[in-house]
């Protein structure tokens, strides 16, 4: 029975290197250069001069690196280690990533309104301020003296974030009624810092709108249309 000749490691590590460089899909590339790193520790760990405890500890360090930037990628493209209420959020925010999401709610303040005369969500013809999301119940809504319902799974607020201009909407959540908000003005520097997130929430806001539009909740409800909400919808059918 001949002994083994630990050299083969070298060529074997150094080929699952070659191939990590070939595959453009980071997730991949970072496991098999883990393998790789693993193959060169079994290396200096056998041959007859080792075990070369140098080399040993910076190939751990690397496969350390690699194994955190791996973690980082698995929460970008997966839910891993969200809530409940946090995957059933990010099902509505079907234009982002679920690394983008994340971003997002970190922002996110979770309330469920307390006040038996209706908490005040947003207040028309004042600065933007806030972006709201109905999570569960029904919201009163009011536009130029007329009224409507707005159920759970519709933003508010969204019209005056995508334009930056005044709220144009009174809407008061009745006592129960849970809803997620996010300062504007946090949400919008999130965007500055992360274009291709930002381009994915202005996106998802534009459907919304075009939804409140195309699809009256009932004949009395439905949302009247404005200039800014022509525009939007017009950028979402873009």
């Amino acid at each position: 029975m001949t002994d083994f000749d630990p050299s083969w490691l070298i060529y074997l590590g150094a080929a699952l290197l070659l191939v990590a460089y070939g595959i453009r899909d980071e997730l991949r590339l970072r496991v098999m250069i883990i393998v790789s790193t693993l193959v060169y520790i079994a290396y200096y760990y056998v041959i007859d001069a080792g075990p070369l405890w140098e080399a040993i500890v910076t190939s751990i360090a690397m496969v350390a690196i690699n194994l955190w930037v791996l973690g980082q990628i698995l929460l970008e493209r997966t839910t891993l280690r969200m809530s409940e209420d946090e995957r059933r959020l990010f099902d509505a925010f079907e234009t982002l990533t679920p690394g983008q999401f994340r971003r997002v709610a970190r922002l996110a303040h979770w309330h469920i309104a307390t006040d038996p005369d209706g908490t005040m969500l947003t207040r028309e013809d004042e600065p933007s301020s806030v972006l709201v999301y109905v999570f569960e119940g029904i919201v009163s809504v009011e536009k130029h003296g007329r009224q409507f319902r707005l159920p759970e799974g519709n933003f508010l607020g969204e019209v005056a974030y995508v334009l930056n201009r005044r709220t144009t909407t009174t809407s008061v959540a009745p006592r129960g009624v849970r809803y997620v908000e996010w300062d504007a003005d946090a949400l919008r520097a999130l965007s500055r810092r992360h274009p291709g997130l930002g381009n994915a929430l202005n996106a998802l806001l534009t459907r919304d709108l075009a939804k409140k539009l195309k699809e009256s909740y009932r004949p009395d409800d439905a949302l009247p249309a404005t200039v800014e909400s022509v525009e939007l919808l017009e950028a979402a059918e873009a």
